[in-house]
């Protein structure tokens, strides 16, 4: 029986509904078009880890470091004495972005930097704004075995997309290669727009999970999941 990474902290549904955590060695891939909230489901997921005591890294693409603490305060996700005591090491690839040529280097300089692995989490948000639209084969072949090669030694894998970014071919084999696929959308539900999690994929689950998670976003309050379904 595997080990169960817990996300859970006070006043909040998301480890419940996710089966109690999410189990040692997951490859988890959040799909879903700008504003569907992938980047705000890896914050509560992080915040989560860090609250239960396991390390991560976080890969950025759109903030620097000051704006990413700015963020997660604006979310009640306080992480400095994180950062300061290194449990959390965050990346911002934002400055890097500079042009194509910065993207087509980034797979393999990412694989290529052990330190960036070392912590019991790693989330990248977003994969498809680091990556080219095309990709060489060789490198969607490298990058799928080094994800399993890091999730065999119990490790949490998190990364967020939007589909129409990305590859087809290198989409199909990360939706493969996870164990927990969730596609975020925003759907109008009773006159108001909400978002809400689908679970399309859900290997080695070690709780009962919800397959459909309605949430919303509070300020200094996080991540709400709700009550009523989203159908």
């Amino acid at each position: 029986m595997g080990s169960l990474l817990k996300i859970q902290i006070p006043n909040d549904e998301l480890h419940r509904r996710l089966g109690g955590g999410i189990p040692a060695g997951s490859i988890v891939l959040v799909e879903g078009d700008r504003g569907t909230g992938k980047s705000i489901l890896s914050q509560r997921l992080l915040y989560g880890f860090l609250k239960n005591n396991y390390t991560a890294t976080y890969v950025s693409s759109q903030y620097t470091t000051p704006e990413f603490i700015n963020q997660m305060e604006s979310l009640g996700y306080g992480i400095i004495q994180d950062l300061i005591k290194r449990r959390l090491l965050f990346v911002s690839m934002y400055p890097l972005l500079v042009g194509l040529s910065d993207r087509k280097k980034f797979l393999s300089r990412f694989v290529g930097e052990p330190r960036l692995w070392k912590t019991d989490v790693m989330i990248i948000d977003s994969l498809s704004a680091l990556i080219p639209a095309e990709l060489d084969e060789d490198e969607i072949r490298a990058f799928s075995l080094h994800l399993k090669r890091v999730s065999s030694l119990g490790k949490v894998v998190i990364m967020t997309l939007n589909p129409g970014d990305v590859d087809p071919d290198f989409l199909k084999i990360l939706e493969e290669a996870s164990s927990l696929l969730i596609r975020l959308s925003v759907k109008v539900f009773g006159g108001d727009l909400k978002n809400s999690a689908t679970i399309v994929k859900y290997n080695n689950a070690m709780g009962i999970f919800q397959k459909i998670i309605p949430f919303r976003v509070e300020p200094k309050v996080g991540f709400i999941v709700e009550i009523a379904a989203v159908v």
